[in-house]
């Protein structure tokens, strides 16, 4: 707030001044107001258009908007007038990740880490891209040699020990200062489950293997669409989907997060196979599923909020069998994840006398894949 103030006291003496803009832009970012973030960034660069620096957080603010096309296009600009910056090959990588282009995103971390092989968060990209625990180790062991104060990597190295079997580290871990950080109560809470899940690092790989083992026939359900992203990608398998969002962001304040975060300001994807459902989930949800609807392959539930999961849930319950698979998008890692999906999953089950087989874990991407099984009761 003291840093918005001074920024626009400084554009009151000094209103064309560029870099004034584009610190106004990043302020606002900070701020979760991407609307004034976008206008003010815009603004710095129609004063100086060629300000490799202004194009990076345009580029991240087109990438929180879920506008991954413009991100895109806007880091590439940056990186045509300051080729060796690695924040910039950074931020690349982490959109050609979103946009499930792997092979792009593990050339664009591995080039910024060759011109500064100290950048943290490349290096925890690169682990964010690995293919199987052992790959993932060595690039958490590179986070380790270049801070070796942050937490976060010496937790997830314990855990990727874990789940090659050996729980040394973790139990280490749980008997340390570190026990009490939301990391290591996500990982504690998977080492406590009958049976260790399949782990994945990214969204892709995670949902491939989720469709392997469903059954295709079906369609697949998905609440909390945003810009389409995941549907997509599911279309190309299963290809026939439901969708279901206000397209207009958050119902709720969601934590640090906003009212109105994660709005597609309307829009509606345009996907072949698509079928969406616009409005709050209370009045759309009692609506669709009061007529029979068929089973679901999977269920992606990433509306975020425990209050949205808990009414997708309950209502989309008559299209759940034990075939289905339904995948939590942020069920751990964050600060508050016990109040939140984890929180509606566990009402729910002790509602209607179900548990769940947890089946696939992925601590990057905050994936949590379950299968409910029934304890008396009967569809």
């Amino acid at each position: 707030d003291q840093a918005l103030t001074s920024t626009l006291k400084s554009l009151e003496l000094k209103p064309d001044n560029p870099t004034a803009h584009m610190n106004l832009g990043w302020i606002y970012k900070d701020l979760g107001n991407l609307d004034q973030a976008l206008a003010s960034t815009l603004k710095s660069l129609e004063l100086k258009p060629d300000n490799p620096d202004a194009h990076i957080n345009l580029g991240g603010i087109y990438r929180d908007l879920g506008n991954l096309d413009q991100a895109l296009a806007s880091t590439l600009k940056s990186l045509e007038l300051k080729p060796d910056n690695p924040d910039a090959l950074c931020n690349l990588g982490n959109i050609y990740r979103d946009l499930g282009n792997l092979n792009e995103a593990k050339k664009s971390v591995l080039k910024a880490l060759n011109i500064n092989p100290n950048h943290f968060s490349s290096a925890w990209n690169l682990y964010g891209l690995a293919s199987n625990a052992v790959e993932a180790e060595k690039s958490i062991n590179l986070c380790l040699s270049i801070d070796t104060k942050d937490p976060k990597p010496k937790i997830i190295l314990a855990a990727l020990r874990y789940h090659q079997g050996d729980s040394t580290l973790l139990e280490n871990i749980s008997q340390s200062q570190y026990k009490q950080h939301p990391y290591a109560r996500s990982i504690k809470w998977v080492s406590d489950l009958p049976n260790t899940p399949l782990l994945f690092f990214n969204r892709w790989d995670f949902f491939d293997h989720m469709v392997d083992i469903s059954i295709p026939s079906r369609p697949f359900y998905e609440f909390g669409v945003w810009n389409g992203a995941s549907f997509r990608y599911l279309t190309k398998s299963l290809k026939r989907g439901f969708g279901f969002d206000t397209f207009e962001g958050l119902p709720e304040r969601w934590h640090n997060e906003k009212e109105g975060k994660y709005s597609a300001f309307g829009v509606i994807p345009q996907v072949e196979g698509g079928i969406f459902v616009k409005g709050k989930f209370e009045e759309t949800l009692p609506t669709f599923f009061s007529k029979q609807q068929p089973i679901a392959s999977i269920i992606n539930f990433d509306a975020d909020l425990y209050s949205s999961t808990l009414c997708a849930l309950e209502n989309c319950k008559t299209v759940i069998d034990s075939h289905t698979i339904l995948i939590f998008d942020e069920l751990i890692i964050n600060k508050h994840w016990e109040e939140d999906e984890y929180k509606a999953l566990s009402e729910f089950c002790a509602k209607h006398s179900l548990t769940y087989d947890v089946i696939a874990v992925s601590y990057f991407t905050k994936q949590v894949a379950v299968k409910l099984l029934e304890q008396d009761r009967e569809h």
